[in-house]
């Protein structure tokens, strides 16, 4: 369960939450983006797999999606058993520099963050200013100057997932999928040493049924 405060790096945990998330060999990380305003589908997906993940990653346009599902969980039991321990987000082209609620009067939405899980340092980022629609080696060039060793992206509306030295995935939008892709979102895996991810459709007529795929694959 999230504390719904934020920490100075913008993640919203304790500093005991993101030590325990850090001392962890295996986790799983909830990872959406690009809702752009549709807080229903943001909602049903956090139902899904919130209370089944350490961590969730929301790869930004659509921050007040998420700001109003934490509105809902500080009113309400069912939707504060959704959130995660640690939520960690990153600014998109489209979200503000800053945002208020109810309950924390001044939200930092930072262009990029760092969350660090067993021996993966990933780097949170929405990948506009990485130049994401061209390629992956700006996002990786990024992750090399935070001393990370993954990559957590959006930005492109369309799900992906990079097998370099520097692991890169995007969920695709949950929303708003483009390019012949399907609205949806991905669940993150660290086991040791291995990490991949599970990406799942999201069905856009609200029965949220969600099944699982696997998107591009890019590798050397």
């Amino acid at each position: 369960m999230n504390c719904l405060s934020q920490l100075a790096n913008g993640i919203f945990a304790t500093e005991e939450q993101l030590e325990s998330l850090k001392k962890k060999k295996n986790a799983k990380i909830l990872v959406i983006s690009d809702s752009h305003g549709d807080a229903t589908v943001v909602g049903g997906i956090f139902k899904k797999f919130g209370p089944k993940c350490d961590a969730a990653v929301f790869a930004g346009d659509g921050i007040y999606d998420l700001i109003s599902l934490m509105e809902k969980a500080v009113k309400y039991n069912e939707p504060k058993e959704w959130l995660p321990p640690v939520i960690a987000f990153a600014r998109g082209n489209n979200d503000p520099s800053s945002a208020s609620s109810s309950f924390c009067r001044k939200i930092i939405v930072p262009k990029r963050v760092i969350l660090e899980t067993g021996v993966r340092r990933i780097l949170i980022t929405h990948g506009n200013e990485e130049g994401v629609y061209y390629s992956t080696e700006p996002l990786e060039m990024a992750a090399e100057e935070e001393n990370a060793n993954a990559v957590i992206y959006g930005h492109t509306h369309f799900p992906a997932e990079h097998m370099h030295v520097i692991y890169s995935m995007n969920p695709g939008s949950c929303s708003c999928p483009r390019y012949g892709s399907k609205p949806g979102c991905a669940v993150l895996e660290v086991l040791g040493r291995n990490i991949t991810s599970i990406f799942y459709y999201v069905d856009p007529a609200g029965k949220q049924e969600f099944v699982p795929y696997f998107p591009e694959h890019y590798g050397y």
